[in-house]
């Protein structure tokens, strides 16, 4: 009996008197798009339209690195609909309200054709100085990284488990948790172990919905090795899953010395408050305040923890003020945020219900494989073998090594899928619901068919219409041309109108709150905590 059987039949014993709050997830999501204008397909040069509230407190509609990169944020849902369904409604408003100053939604995860940096706007926030404190990051990340490399967008999955499921695996593992802070600390660890086996197996995220198989000509300064030249306009890797998630997208080179592989909160935590306070030469040449004008928030290998680049993170809503590490070290982990995820191009919304459904099943598949450690070199092999299956994926009959000598990503993505339908049965069994085996199912079937690769058929539709740009806006504007065809319902317009006008209020309290100048609150923001 494998560990992932034994741990379901666990499971199984476990959900009695049909109790089934142990396989209760909480959901939300985070999704990344530029603004585009509708007439030339480039990044838009307006500032985040009113009518959509303040990018600094609005609850769902936000900013992210550029003014025109927005970033729509669900609350936490108990079902996959109910993510599905606000993330529609938000959607719905955002691309009614674009186009009423002639944009809609970049639909790719990869950027438009965008001439240079200075093209890219930085996010505004308000002249508070939490507000400033968020322009000056992304001032930095600016002057480390370059403007162009921010406007990758993507899709961020956050999940959790009910406590009930906690409680199960306490008993599964005969662990202690009776004691005060026992099962934050169980919790903690085993969120950690559930993100080691993430990063075992998030090569196949890559495989089944990666979606960056090419980019403009305009996103490097030259053409790499392993890039194949469409036209003067695209780069495509014919083989490629997704160049988001490989050493072309956005990847941060002065990390690569950050050894964190989730063995231990507590080392992982030690880890992100060192290179918080360890100096970066390169950064170091930038300085931080020159001229007055602040370069970046300081010269340290990391500004703030949010600069660590990773595919997944274990997270915890933090206090006013408070350091995410802090957190984390005070309560323990709360939920993981998955990060490796590319905008689904084909759905209007970034992604489609099953995906997530995938994820569930992915998430607590996870979870229940066991809590075994990663040694320095499986680290090292997982990091390559994710590079090179994010640039050959599509390849299925390519041998990658995964810890036992080369095997065929078909034979090795067939086993993994055999593993995640014993689970999504598992939970289609147990609540009823057949969208998990589905979920599977759908993926199963493109191991027989690599055409139905997300990778694949945005290929297609890139050669279809002569580059990348050309297909992206195709698809773009048809998106928002359905959205507008029914106008978004009165309780939504209400909704998000109540929403934009409380935000835009809440960002004047704030603003109207400080007490201190931006270099004093900056000095006490960066302080060990």
């Amino acid at each position: 009996m494998t560990k992932l059987t034994d741990a379901l039949e666990a499971l199984s014993t476990h959900l009695t008197n049909n109790d089934l709050s142990a396989i209760q997830f909480h959901r939300g999501v985070e999704r990344e798009a530029l603004r585009v204008n509708a007439e030339n397909g480039r990044i838009s040069q307006h500032p985040h339209p009113e009518k959509l509230g303040a990018a600094l407190t609005h609850d769902s509609v936000t900013t992210d690195y550029s003014e025109a990169l927005m970033e729509f944020i669900t609350g936490v849902h108990p079902s996959v609909e109910g993510v599905i369904s606000e993330l529609e409604s938000i959607h719905h408003f955002t691309q009614y309200t674009l186009a009423k100053q002639n944009e809609y939604l970049w639909p790719g995860s990869m950027p438009c054709n965008l001439s240079d940096n200075s093209e890219v706007p930085i996010a505004y926030f308000g002249e508070s100085n939490t507000g400033k404190l968020k322009r000056v990051y992304r001032e930095g990340l600016s002057n480390r990284y370059g403007r162009i490399m921010q406007c990758i967008a993507g899709m961020h999955y956050n999940f959790s488990f009910d406590d009930a499921f906690w409680r199960y695996l306490a008993d599964y593992k005969q662990a202690d948790i009776s004691q005060e802070g026992a099962l934050k600390e169980f919790k903690s660890s085993q969120y950690f172990a559930l993100i080691r086996n993430f990063r075992r197996s998030s090569w196949a995220l890559s495989v089944l919905f990666g979606a960056s198989p090419a980019v403009d000509t305009s996103f490097l300064d030259k053409k790499p090795d392993d890039l194949d030249e469409l036209n003067e306009k695209t780069w495509t890797g014919k083989e490629s899953t997704s160049l988001r998630m490989s050493d072309l997208g956005y990847q941060n080179k002065a990390q690569d010395g950050l050894y964190v592989c989730y063995n231990e909160v507590d080392t992982y935590i030690q880890t992100i408050k060192e290179a918080l306070k360890t100096p970066y030469p390169a950064y170091q040449n930038i300085g931080t305040k020159v001229g007055g004008e602040y370069k970046q928030l300081s010269c340290n290998l990391l500004q703030i923890e949010n600069e660590y680049y990773s595919d997944i993170r274990p997270k915890r809503v933090t206090m006013a003020g408070e350091h995410p590490s802090a957190a984390l070290q005070k309560r323990g982990v709360e939920y993981i945020e998955v990060r490796i995820m590319d905008l689904d191009p084909e759905s209007s919304i970034g992604m489609t219900q099953d995906t997530l459904y995938f994820l569930d099943t992915f998430l607590v598949y996870c979870a229940l494989r066991g809590d075994e450690k990663l040694t320095g070199d499986e680290c090292a092999r997982l990091r390559t073998t994710q590079q090179l299956i994010a640039k050959h994926g599509q390849n299925l009959n390519y041998e990658f090594d995964f810890g036992h000598g080369p095997r065929t990503l078909h034979s090795q993505l067939s086993s993994l899928l055999d593993e995640l339908l014993q689970v999504a049965e598992f939970l289609t069994r147990k609540t009823g619901n057949t969208h998990y085996t589905r979920a599977i199912e759908e993926q199963k079937a493109k191991l027989e068919n690599p055409k139905l690769l997300p990778s694949a058929k945005l290929l297609t539709s890139i050669f279809q219409e002569g580059s990348y740009q050309a297909a992206m806006e195709k698809i773009g504007q048809s998106q928002q041309s359905i959205w507008l065809s029914n106008p978004p319902s009165a309780d939504i317009l209400s909704q998000f109108e109540e929403k934009a006008t409380s935000s835009l209020l809440k960002q004047q309290e704030i603003e109207k709150s400080d007490q201190v100048d931006f270099d004093s609150f900056l000095s006490e923001y960066l302080k060990p905590q």
